[in-house]
């Protein structure tokens, strides 16, 4: 271990030991503790009226990952305190999790949680009503949870876990899970929502006012037994452009004389030029879903649920910042055939840079996706429960069709690019639960048994006309499938009056199927992976004392994480991107620790989360851009370890004041500390820090209930910079590819109309990045955003 990881514990003790002292000292504890969450939402400012909805049945299960660090946030928090145009934005606050969302209705918005940055995406489950969003198959940028199957307004509560502590889960939650439960109806009900968003953008030679909405309807009833609810979300937005086109300034002699463009600089602070950008990313989602319940009994409920999303994208403006000596734009290299080529430019002060004709092409997308489930939760006898969800995802056409120039190009003869995705997933979930294990009242036991499929191709094809969506000849076949089958359970003892022990057991049988990676051109490249499995056993335990307000606990996991389709099969070559995969890459392997130190206050909580964690063999997603074209390589590192504290206060009605409090803090340091370079030409990375990861955030909100319906809230997010790539090389800022320093400030006010006492309506506005930061993570984050929403509830 390093001498700086050591220092860093001894600060984080002292400073946590702090933190927890300042806050037990804000205000006297009135109440012998009961459970944290429930305290928390039971005595939660309700406004002028509180409406419960759906059943019980979220209660009717015993609560299986209290061993796991779990922060919850509720849809009454969201409503007064979130700007939420997207299901993500649900736990824009909670401490350590970071997704990276570059516009509203990215649909590459990855999530990191704690120690795995939001490229390590398959480090993060998430999960709505038991069916799986993450993406087993894909990782990196691509690799984003299907967010947009589940529309905000639908939204009950989330939960955030973090780490692998809960057997129940696999290796794939090292970095965490998310869990979002939604609404059921308790009587007849209707809801309609619309909001309104605009963006004042001001980069890389624009300065224009990018708009978009969302609107959702909803209705459903309870008839005895039965339940039914059904929805349509509809959500189109203009982002941002999502590259900023630069390049490198040369001495080299030659290259045609251009004007314009941007001075600029690339992530390591060399010369560069900004010459345009890739144009406004226009999003358009609509998702229909209906979900079906059936009370068996009062404790006991099965639930279907169907979703279809059509999600459609565009970039067809394209923007270039160069001129001719004729006045005319300037829109990068290309062959008499029509393709894209590198073309030498030199500026006014005679330095050169080379610019692709494909940086400025065009792209259409369209994503149609069925998901559907059937569960069953509740209590089956006396004593015992049940948890079991089956489940089905199928983006059955993911199609993006993109030209090789920009149509307004002299050479333009509309030849393009069509890539097809055919992701797909299947997975049973069954879980057995009971707090009276062998009839005894200290003794909780749950075990069950898991399975998940998934399969994935990628296929790129020539076209003659993109404009036409014509196919031609396939250039790329890459892609294969995993399967997982695993039996976990857990055994906890109350063995003294405030004292309980845990221990559990996970059994991972992996097997990676049917990988291929084939080339077609001028050589054909045919290559079939043997298949392969593997097995592995992961030990669970904790440790909790829990004397009156105080808790706590020591967690303690080992952790096996087995790669993806992707890291292993998807080598492919795109206009602007390239990746090569990885077949022969073996599972991760970590040991975590956790320590969680809590102090209950009235309506309220202190918590301290001390963290260490060590992974062997953790799988890199390493990016280049270079002149806008892309490279991802996937390559195992010998040994990470990290050290951190998150710390939360949270507290409603401050010294019983209609004023709601919270701020959390995570503080981390993530080094390479083995690291055995592999060829001639790879990099010794010991020593370096983790890539896209900030060792501090800070998240803070307040909320002042001005009236019984009136609410207003201040909101901050707070990242430090960190690197982009694991050289650490990348210390340039505010510029394309790297990773920034950034504070965002957001308010929010919301006001219920007092129409008819059956009928709620809310109004509400609010702004996101009050005060304009220009920041980026990689890619450009919004600029000041504007909101205005109104909501009828029956």
């Amino acid at each position: 271990m390093t001498i700086k990881i050591k220092i860093m514990k001894k600060y984080l003790l002292l400073l946590g030991i702090t933190y927890l002292g300042c806050g037990v000292a804000a205000e006297p504890a009135k109440a012998k503790k009961t459970d944290k969450q429930a305290q928390t939402k039971s005595d939660k400012y309700q406004g002028e009226e509180m409406v419960t909805y759906g059943t019980a049945t979220d209660r009717k299960f015993p609560d299986t990952a209290k061993a796991t660090p779990t922060y919850t946030i509720d849809a009454a928090d969201v409503k007064t305190k979130v700007n939420a145009t997207t299901v993500e934005d649900t736990v824009r606050y909670a401490p350590g999790v970071l997704i990276r969302k570059r516009f509203m209705g990215d649909p590459n918005g990855t999530l990191g949680i704690r120690t795995s940055n939001s490229f390590q995406t398959a480090h993060s489950m998430v999960y709505a009503d038991g069916m799986p969003l993450h993406n087993p198959l894909r990782t990196s940028f691509s690799g984003a949870p299907r967010w947009s199957m589940v529309s905000p307004s639908e939204i009950d509560s989330a939960e955030v876990l973090y780490g692998p502590f809960s057997s129940q889960y696999s290796g794939n939650s090292m970095g965490g899970v998310i869990n979002l439960n939604t609404k059921m109806p308790e009587k007849f009900e209707a809801q309609m929502d619309a909001t309104g968003m605009f963006q004042n953008m001001h980069r890389s030679g624009r300065n224009e006012t990018l708009m978009g909405y969302k609107t959702f309807i909803s209705a459903g009833d309870r008839i005895d037994k039965f339940s039914v609810w059904a929805s349509y979300n509809r959500f189109e937005n203009e982002g941002q452009p999502q590259t900023i086109n630069a390049a490198a300034l040369t001495t080299a002699a030659g290259g045609t004389a251009v004007t314009g463009g941007e001075g600029y600089q690339t992530t390591t602070e060399a010369p560069a030029i900004a010459y345009g950008d890739i144009g406004v990313a226009q999003q358009t989602t609509d998702l229909f879903k209906a979900k079906f319940a059936y009370d068996f009994t009062e404790e006991l409920q099965g639930r279907f649920t169907i979703a279809y999303e059509d999600r459609v994208g565009k970039v067809d403006d394209p923007n270039s910042l160069l001129r001719d000596a004729a006045g005319n734009k300037v829109w990068g290299g290309a062959t008499a055939a029509g393709l894209s080529a590198s073309q030498n430019y030199r500026t006014a002060g005679g330095k050169r840079f080379a610019v692709p004709g494909s940086v400025f092409s065009v792209s259409d997308s369209e994503r149609q996706a069925l998901n559907y489930g059937l569960g069953l939760k509740g209590k089956i006898s006396d004593n015992w429960s049940i948890d079991t969800t089956a489940s089905y995802y199928d983006a059955f056409k993911d199609r993006t069709i993109s030209s090789n120039l920009n149509p307004n190009h002299p050479l333009n003869q509309n030849k393009g690019q069509v890539s097809d995705e055919k992701p797909w997933w299947a997975t049973y979930d069954l879980k057995l639960a009971t707090d009276k294990f062998m009839g005894r009242d200290d003794l909780s036991f749950m075990g069950g048994y898991q399975f998940n499929h998934a399969s994935l191709n990628l296929d790129v094809y020539d076209s003659n006309n993109y404009k036409t969506g014509a196919v031609g000849a396939k250039t790329n076949d890459s892609g294969g499938a995993t399967q997982t089958n695993s039996a976990f359970s857990q055994l906890e003892w109350r063995f003294l009056p405030d004292w309980s022990v845990m221990a559990g057991g996970r059994f991972d049988y992996w097997q990676a199927i049917d990988g291929h990676v084939r080339t077609f051109g001028a050589t054909n490249n045919i290559q079939n992976y043997a298949d392969r499995d593997a097995s592995r056993i992961s030990p669970k335990a904790s440790l909790e004392y829990s004397p009156d307000n105080w808790t706590f606990r020591y967690s303690f996991s080992k952790a096996y994480r087995f790669p993806i389709a992707e890291e292993m099969f998807a080598s492919l070559s795109r206009l602007n991107s390239a990746t090569f995969s990885a077949p022969g890459l073996g599972p991760e392997a970590g040991y975590f620790h956790n320590f969680m130190t809590q102090y209950d206050i009235p309506r309220g909580y202190l918590r301290a989360n001390f963290f260490f964690d060590q992974i062997n063999n953790e799988i890199n997603s390493t990016q280049v851009t270079i002149n806008g074209q892309t490279t991802t390589t996937f390559q195992p590192i010998d040994q990470t370890e990290a050290i951190g504290v998150d710390l939360t206060y949270q507290q409603n009605e401050v010294f019983n004041l209609p004023i709601d409090l919270m701020a959390n803090t995570t503080i981390m340091n993530k080094q390479i500390t083995k690291h055995n370079p592999i060829g001639t030409n790879s990099v010794n990375y010991t020593g370096k820090e983790w890539d896209r990861l900030p060792q501090l955030q800070i998240n803070g909100s307040a909320t002042y209930h001005i009236t019984q319906p009136w609410a207003a809230s201040v909101g901050v997010r707070y990242r430090s910079d960190s690197f982009q790539t694991l050289t650490n090389t990348d210390t340039a800022a505010n510029v394309m590819g790297g990773t920034d320093e950034s504070t965002f400030v957001d308010l929010k006010t919301s006001y219920q109309l007092p129409i008819n006492p059956k009928l709620k309506s809310t109004l509400s506005a609010g702004i996101d990045n009050v005060f304009d930061a220009n920041a980026f993570e990689n890619h450009p984050y919004p600029q000041r955003t504007y909101f205005v929403s109104a909501s009828l509830k029956y």
